[in-house]
């Protein structure tokens, strides 16, 4: 199985003075465009959240139309969509404005918007990290006992996990302070005493980055919008890059597991045939 993975597109963003450089709409309608183009064909597509960045009903407009256009549906060979928010979401909006590719468990945490859907053998479940009015991410004990009940149900099955904040520490500071910043702990614990996590796929960062969690790969896929700065040194300012943007693309295989590229959205030189 080939699953795509697309975040923060920041639908409706402002950038000021580098708005006329970058139009954050364009961009994920030529991330999608990307993905509707590879061959072989994704069977599912993740948007890890920050899919717009006031949590406006006209940028999920936007965003559910970009959706029908671009990807016109499972059925016709395009991949399923599911999706989850981050906190320049309104997660319950976000959820009423996309449907099925952000469904709501009904026995989910008030206000929560999380899921448990398989596809192909590999069961995927999607967590809500956005804390209403605030950057930083919080797995709060009501959605871990949830996500305790859901990979009990699907013991020694392989499970793939995605949320918007990486459960990592980046050394970027600026984005650590508005990271994960509860329930990493008792996330690791769960995905280890699972043993069948085969991904965790996660965005907020603006870079990409690959890491562990309780014994299953993390990785951090790069924004189809903007990148911002590498910059490791302490107290660095945040800083926007317009690097050439990329999507992830995690080839997933029984009983193997999973094995994650990253593809550039722009067309480059070549193939040259060696």
């Amino acid at each position: 199985m080939l699953i795509a993975h697309i975040t923060d597109p920041h639908i409706g963003l402002d950038l000021g003075p580098l708005t006329d450089r970058l139009d954050t709409t364009q961009a994920l309608r030529r991330a999608l465009a990307h993905v509707r183009r590879l061959d072989p064909a994704p069977e599912v597509l993740l948007l890890t959240g920050d899919l717009t960045d006031g949590g406006r009903t006209r940028d999920y407009a936007t965003l559910h139309s970009l959706l029908h256009d671009e990807l016109p549906g499972h059925a016709t060979g395009h991949p399923r969509v599911l999706a989850v928010p981050g906190n320049h979401d309104l997660s319950l909006s976000a959820s009423q404005a996309l449907g099925a590719a952000m469904p709501r468990a009904t026995d989910a945490p008030p206000g929560r918007v999380c899921f448990r859907v398989e596809h192909g053998g590999l069961h995927f479940i999607g967590l809500d990290t956005a804390q209403p009015g605030r950057p930083e991410g919080a797995l709060e004990a009501a959605q871990l006992d949830w996500l305790d009940r859901q990979l009990r149900a699907c013991a020694d099955q392989p499970v793939l996990i995605l949320l918007h904040h990486p459960p990592l520490t980046s050394g970027i500071q600026a984005m650590d302070a508005h990271g994960l910043r509860h329930g990493r702990d008792g996330l690791a614990r769960r995905v280890a005493q699972h043993g069948g996590v085969q991904l965790i796929a996660c965005g907020h960062l603006h870079r990409p980055m690959l890491g562990l969690l309780g014994g299953a790969p993390v990785v951090v896929a790069p924004s189809s919008a903007h990148q911002l700065e590498l910059d490791l040194r302490p107290d660095a300012p945040l800083a926007i890059r317009l690097e050439p943007p990329m999507i992830g693309l995690y080839r997933w295989t029984p009983g193997e597991g999973m094995v994650c590229h990253f593809s550039h959205v722009q067309d480059f030189a070549g193939p040259y045939r060696v």
